[in-house]
């Protein structure tokens, strides 16, 4: 009976905790805006990636070879480089450089109708552009610097237009090097065509292309376990606080076990957290069997499907990780009496959050190194870096159940500390309290 009373008493603390934030405007419009939020940055950049902007641009272009203008403006002239409505997207303005007058001069003069809008941007090309010079030695690699060509303009962010321009004036320039030689450009351009290298993912099930889709899932998942932990974890600290500032947890503790009031606060909390990923995961399942109508044609971007596995180690690994932290924060909560003295508590804790972000990178590119695979064992990493392995490349599950058994035993751990400090400081007031005086809550029987 005496156990029954206690469930009983915890399921009050859950029901309490978890009805109090899922009726929230906060939680419902956080669970309905998360997807979307997801979905914005998978596929609004892919889109924005494949859009040009209609809009005719003049440009201005100082020849000083005297070779290359009329090409460029035939070049520029093809269907490839116009717009929508069949207009030319470069208009070309030759600039002529007249004798005596020097071409910083002119650059001067130049800069002064791109700054008046009367030009979008200019383009220098140098006159020694057809030379072929062997570069070996430093001095010649400083001279063949001489003949880079330059775009001028008052923005050069527009990469795609940048590399429009640069591929223009290389086909012609490259063209007309090999016309000197006596080779025909056509010919040449076959025999060094360029070949794309596929990345195509294997598994058990077959073949899949990926680009780029593997990497944005994990970094992602990623992602998404750091903020979950931060933010449920958070979410428990500063209701503690505030319970503690407002006396409440004294009323509160009247009827039942600070054990109990930390239990019951870490699994309803959590319970929101399962809730809020569960819709969040099947969003997920859904984007991924209908990633082909959300990417447009042509996008060089692929969202591989997600496998059933991902998404069960995705619970495990917050639910573990979650509790490991979540002790950690009530525990912090406890010792503390405003948010603003938790902050100097909460430094280390969130640094060993961050550390896996910043690592993210490299345990994507060589998930199975003995780095990567050291950094997954350790407890306080293991839930976002072991998760991320997993979305990469499946570890062999000896080393995804050691991940699994190190954690379980930490949280075991870290309840146990957390439920030492806890069933003290809940009641302490004053000054955060001192390492060594932890330590003496610890140790109290």
């Amino acid at each position: 009976m005496e156990k029954e009373s206690e469930m009983r008493k915890i399921l009050s603390v859950i029901k309490r905790e978890y009805i109090q934030i899922v009726r929230t405007k906060g939680f419902i419009i956080g669970t309905i805006l998360g997807p979307v939020m997801m979905a914005a940055f998978i596929v609004v950049p892919v889109i924005m990636s494949t859009m040009a902007v209609d809009k005719q641009k003049t440009i201005g272009v100082v020849d000083l070879s005297q070779e290359i203008f009329l090409d460029l403006d035939r070049r520029l002239g093809q269907e490839d480089y116009r717009l929508d409505d069949g207009f030319r997207r470069y208009v070309l303005k030759k600039t002529e450089h007249l004798p005596g007058v020097s071409v910083e001069e002119l650059k001067k003069e130049l800069n002064k109708k791109v700054l008046n809008e009367e030009l979008s941007a200019y383009i220098l090309i140098p006159e020694d552009v057809l030379e072929v010079k062997d570069t070996e030695t430093a001095a010649k690699k400083e001279k063949a610097k001489e003949r880079d060509m330059e775009y001028v303009a008052q923005h050069t962010t527009d990469i795609q237009e940048l590399a429009a321009l640069n591929e223009a004036l290389n086909s012609v320039i490259i063209e007309k090097r090999l016309r000197k030689e006596g080779l025909d450009p056509q010919k040449v351009s076959q025999y060094i065509k360029r070949v794309r290298l596929t990345p195509i993912k294997v598994t058990k099930k077959g073949e899949e292309k990926d680009t780029m889709g593997t990497f944005m899932v994990s970094y992602f998942l990623a992602l998404i376990l750091y903020m979950a932990i931060f933010i449920y974890g958070s979410v428990i600290m500063r209701g503690v606080i505030e319970e503690k500032s407002s006396k409440v947890v004294e009323v509160i503790l009247s009827s039942l076990r600070p054990f109990q009031l930390m239990l019951g606060k870490i699994l309803g909390i959590g319970a929101v957290g399962l809730t809020q990923f569960s819709i969040w995961a099947l969003f997920g399942l859904a984007a991924t069997q209908y990633s082909r109508t959300l990417i447009p044609a042509g996008a060089e971007f692929n969202l591989v499907s997600i496998p059933t596995y991902i998404f069960v180690y995705f619970v495990v690994f917050f639910i573990l990780g979650y509790f490991l932290y979540a002790t950690i924060y009530a525990a912090v909560g406890s010792m503390v009496n405003s948010e603003k003295e938790a902050q100097q508590l909460m430094m280390p804790i969130t640094m060993f959050l961050v550390l896996p972000l910043l690592l993210l990178i490299f345990v994507i590119r060589s998930p199975d190194s003995a780095l990567s695979v050291f950094l997954s064992m350790f407890p306080l990493f293991a839930p976002i870096i072991m998760m991320l392995r997993v979305s990469v490349l499946l570890p062999p599950f000896i080393q995804v159940g050691g991940a699994i058994v190190l954690l379980i035993l930490a949280v075991l751990v870290m309840a146990w500390l957390a439920a030492k400090i806890f069933r003290v400081g809940i009641l302490m007031y004053g000054k955060p309290p001192k390492f060594t005086e932890i330590i003496r809550w610890v140790r109290y029987k």
